[in-house]
């Protein structure tokens, strides 16, 4: 993807359609403990981790059709 905006192939319409991007935190495993604990780790986890692009999915999505893409590039710690 270069220049602006944004163009990606899109596989729905089949051809390169402009696309925005959004970032998304992962879910954490403390996500789902609602105790007090929980919720104290899971402030910890985001307050250490929380600068950091490994912790997030990227992605992409169709301006035409709308169509929602997950497009991570690159692998985890490089």
């Amino acid at each position: 993807m270069s220049g602006f905006p944004a163009s990606h192939y899109c596989n729905k319409c089949h051809s390169d359609t402009p696309h925005s991007e959004v970032l998304v935190t992962k879910p954490s495993s403390y996500d789902t403990d609602t105790s007090i604990l929980g919720r104290v780790k899971l402030f910890a986890h985001t307050f250490i981790n929380g600068g950091h692009y490994y912790n997030m999915d990227r992605y992409v999505t169709c301006k035409i059709c709308g169509n929602r893409q997950l497009d991570n590039k690159g692998d985890e710690f490089e």
